[in-house]
């Protein structure tokens, strides 16, 4: 890609994005500028990465093709009213560059308001097991992007792990199931391990398998491309322990408690979109 790429925060997401775009090759760390008003964040990835440090947002808009706003929801207003006239100058002038969102929750039309008509932009929502390059990014385009800056928030996000096209009205919906999702999963993981503990395992021999059994419940998915319905059957013997232990999940209701936590997740990803 021979493109300049901006990163306007260098936090745990940015980061991950960043190591992904160098090991697949898709960028030079000189192509890659950074600013960030946390210095020590600065310092870890001038260090580690040796990308280019910018003084201000505005040092990034100026030396980009492409900039992704890693920041967080409540940081998103402050950065578009600090760029918005430097780069609604750059689109009337014909050189806009793409801008592509991370915020949770943040809707293209609300950057598109701050930042002015023409500018494209796209938003994305990713998931923390990019910082280990095994995430998966849903991809919603706004009103001036094009198929063109589509793939290219694609090829990006391909380097920390699988991505999906979305309407831009099911990214909330995206965002409560997987935006969240890695931490409902560690929330039973740890319940699990929790139990087996109670039941006189050691922490450390609970932990281990708990997060092998998991892997490979996943793996099994993966590989197999069976319904999971299917394999939980496989696993389910009748009147055996697997179909005891699910008996008490159906008693008490596991899947609308779920089902209830991802509504509740949507509904604050609605709520942070029109804040």
């Amino acid at each position: 890609m021979n493109k300049k790429i901006g990163f306007i925060g260098g936090g745990n997401m940015g980061q991950a994005l960043i190591k992904g775009i160098l090991k697949r090759g898709i960028a030079n760390p000189r192509d890659i500028i950074v600013s960030d008003l946390d210095r020590n964040k600065l310092r870890v990835v001038s260090c580690e990465m040796q990308v280019v440090i910018a003084e201000d947002n505005r040092e990034v808009i100026e030396k980009s093709d492409i900039i992704i706003l890693a920041v967080k929801p409540k940081d998103i207003e402050r950065v578009l009213k600090e760029i918005s006239d430097y780069l609604q100058g750059l689109s009337a002038s014909g050189s806009s560059p793409m801008v592509l969102s991370i915020a949770a929750g943040i809707t293209t039309k609300y950057i598109e308001e701050h930042l002015g008509d023409d500018v494209p932009v796209v938003r994305v929502m990713p998931n923390t097991p990019a910082l280990i390059g095994a995430g998966i990014a849903a991809i919603s385009r706004g009103r001036f992007a094009g198929e063109e800056e589509e793939k290219i928030a694609e090829e990006l996000f391909r380097g920390v792990g699988e991505t999906v096209k979305v309407k831009e009205e099911l990214m909330d919906a995206v965002t409560g199931l997987s935006g969240s999702g890695p931490a409902y999963v560690f929330a039973v993981m740890e319940s699990l391990v929790e139990a087996g503990v109670k039941e006189g395992l050691p922490y450390g021999l609970a932990q281990k398998l708990v997060i092998q059994t998991v892997l490979g419940a996943v793996k099994m998915a993966m590989e197999t491309g069976e319904k999971l319905s299917t394999l939980r059957e496989m696993v389910t013997s009748p009147g055996g322990t697997t179909e005891a232990a699910l008996g008490v999940f159906e008693e008490r209701n596991l899947r609308n408690i779920l089902a209830e936590g991802v509504s509740a997740a949507v509904r604050r990803s609605e709520e942070m979109g029109k804040s």
